[in-house]
């Protein structure tokens, strides 16, 4: 009799110890996720200015309204969950930035006129290793605070420029300029404020409220360059080295110029505030 309840007993305990053991592999510590976002504000970022003098007036000038950093966003990560109160990952985010736009035209009856429109275009992509605090954690949802190390890649800013210059007599001038600005891997900072719920027992989904601060520092800039001066066109190249001091070097030849200049280092910064909605998927 001592035996059976024996039995019984260990047969108890290892139903227990399956059914536990099971219970911690279905809810594995580690998770992936993919997110989509958007930049939705950029405060203290680069702007283009626009010239909205000329020739002593003023003229029509429109901008746009955010700088470097505003844009879709599309992202993914891994993560391991250390504690009920930490975990750490690392995201992968690619952003296709919104384009930054200028337009400043003075066009009067008679006299002088003036014409001038400028853009950059952009995209990066950035490594995250981040750390999440929970401040809120309950079974169906959890509220988060994560702070992280925001590498952006290696990236270009791409400008084009047209200006336009006449009068009504005997002058007419006309520019276009293309041009890059190439900037190296650069560190900023990420933090997010934001809201998990439970969908299944692997899937969750979630929504923060995230702010990146990052400052571009190019390493030299591009342009190439086809101005017409009253119908007599030249065709050159601009180079621009971002370095800290102060030499110059030029070299011309025909209609064709090449300059290289060496100025004091250069920054854009690419702040951006906005949201970012998303699924995690736990192994």
């Amino acid at each position: 009799m001592n035996n059976k309840r024996n039995f019984l007993l260990f047969l108890m305990l290892g139903a227990t110890l399956l059914l536990q053991a099971q219970t911690e592999i279905s809810e594995s510590k580690f998770y992936i996720k993919v997110y989509g976002g958007y930049g939705l504000i950029t405060p203290g970022s680069y702007k283009l200015v626009s010239s909205s003098n000329a020739g002593g007036a003023s003229g029509n000038t429109s901008l746009s309204k955010t700088g470097l950093g505003a844009g879709i966003r599309a992202g993914g990560g891994i993560g391991v969950i250390i504690s009920d109160f930490l975990n750490i990952g690392a995201d992968v985010e690619y952003l296709s930035g919104s384009s930054l736009k200028s337009n400043t035209a003075y066009l009067p009856p008679t006299g002088y006129s003036f014409i001038s429109q400028t853009q950059i275009k952009y995209t990066s992509l950035s490594i995250t290793p981040h750390v999440v605090f929970k401040a809120l954690s309950k079974p169906d949802y959890l509220i988060y605070n994560k702070f992280g190390i925001l590498l952006n890649l290696p990236m270009n800013l791409k400008k084009t420029e047209f200006d336009s210059s006449f009068n009504n007599v005997n002058y007419s001038y006309s520019a276009n300029k293309t041009g890059t600005y190439k900037v190296g891997l650069t560190a900023g900072l990420s933090v997010a404020l934001g809201v998990q719920v439970r969908l299944t027992d692997k899937l969750r989904g979630f929504a923060e409220l995230f702010g990146n601060y990052l400052v571009l520092s190019p390493t030299n800039y591009d342009e190439n360059r086809t101005e017409v001066l009253n119908g007599k066109a030249v065709a050159s190249d601009y180079h621009l080295i971002f370095i800290k001091d102060g030499q110059t070097s030029n070299t011309s030849s025909g209609n064709s110029s090449t300059s290289t200049t060496s100025v004091y280092g250069n920054t854009f910064n690419m702040n951006a505030v906005g949201i970012n909605i998303g699924i995690t998927y736990r192994f």
